[in-house]
């Protein structure tokens, strides 16, 4: 038998195995279709993380179609707004540290947890300090505008947000979460206002400048940081009342010395007042960073602490146009600092969580 007639043999012989397996797999009932329903759950669930969902992907999809009956394809089923809602959720939960969650997700949430106590504790000094203010300078509420204007209504709501965002952050460092998120929402409100009102008079005037836009993020990223990091699957710590009081003291101490200066009329040397406002964060952070980078610490201090200085570089880098001569050298060492050590904290945390992640090593 030639070549030719041989390869003809065998393309009708795996021909006819095709058909026969074909056959048995119709007499044995064959595999069950797969549903339009169920395969928009499972493109649901591709929301989750890749490990969380190669152990649950069958136990959700089959909970999910149970719980939705029968329904032909020819009605266009689709996936409930709660259930998509609530995938949403889940995946949140597990990739900031949820129940299910790897190692390096662990760390991340941690890491968002530590961003959003580290940013409300940095706002609550700042209130403290603002507060401190206005009860030592009294006589100053006629620059707040006439009583009963739209101005001294609006001075009063930033009191009432100072209040909140002190209220919310001594209320996680003591495990009250629900009353933090409470406090820390409203603490927005008046920033939120402002933003809508200025929005409605005059529509959007364009991009704001970059310190102003990091300013805005230093009052909003603490709280949506508080209202992600801290979901349902973690338990929030109790710390003790000193660290949670730490703010009012810097804040009070730090307004403390600025009064105290402007009284003596000590207006030299000027790079000394960059150390005041939020260079009295840079320091403390600075010093933070620091001892996380020797003693190796976790990633998730590294991340947190490279996150937040990089927002303390945004608002301290525009400076660098308009400072006198005599104090830009102290705001050029600010942001240098700021932006080697939120480097090397960023290139740290995330080298160690990929180190982490790593399978271990057969003996």
């Amino acid at each position: 038998m030639s070549g030719h007639d041989r390869g003809k043999v065998e393309a009708v012989s795996r021909h006819d195995h095709d058909e026969v397996e074909a056959v048995s797999e119709h007499d044995q009932g064959g595999p069950e279709p797969v549903s339009l329903l169920e395969r928009r759950y499972r493109a649901v669930l591709r929301l989750l993380p890749v490990s969380y969902r190669a152990e649950r992907e069958e136990e959700m999809v089959a909970a999910f179609l149970e719980a939705s009956g029968d329904v032909p394809d020819e009605e266009n089923p689709r996936p409930r707004w709660g259930e998509i809602a609530s995938v949403l959720a889940l995946s949140a939960r597990v990739r900031l540290g949820g129940a299910g969650a790897t190692p390096g997700q662990v760390a991340r949430g941690d890491a968002v947890r530590l961003i959003a106590l580290l940013g409300m504790g940095a706002v609550a000094a700042f209130s403290v300090a603002g507060l401190v203010r206005v009860a030592v300078l009294g006589s100053e509420l006629s620059l707040a505008g006439p009583p009963e204007s739209a101005e001294r209504l609006g001075f009063i709501t930033d009191l009432a947000a100072a209040v909140c965002s002190v209220l919310a952050f001594v209320a996680i460092m003591r495990g009250h979460v629900r009353t933090a998120k409470v406090a820390a929402l409203l603490g927005l409100v008046p920033t939120l206002a402002a933003f809508v009102v200025a929005v409605a008079r005059h529509g959007f005037p364009g991009l704001p400048p970059l310190q102003d836009l990091a300013n805005l993020a230093l009052l909003l990223v603490p709280p949506v940081a508080l209202l992600a990091g801290f979901h349902s699957d973690v338990t929030p710590r109790r710390r003790s009342w000193a660290l949670a009081l730490s703010p009012v003291a810097a804040g009070a101490a730090l307004m403390g010395l600025t009064l105290l200066l402007v009284a003596a009329d000590a207006t030299e040397p000027l790079w000394f007042h960059l150390w005041l406002d939020h260079g009295a964060t840079i320091a403390v952070w600075a010093a933070a960073s620091v001892t996380v980078l020797v003693r190796r610490g976790s990633p998730s201090w590294a991340l947190a602490l490279s996150a937040t200085g990089l927002l303390l570089l945004a608002i301290r880098l525009p400076m660098l146009g308009w400072l006198p001569d005599a104090m830009w050298p102290t705001g050029a060492l600010q942001c240098v600092l700021l932006g080697t050590l939120a480097l090397a904290l960023g290139g740290t945390g995330t080298w160690a969580l990929a180190r982490a992640a790593r399978p271990a090593a057969q003996p």
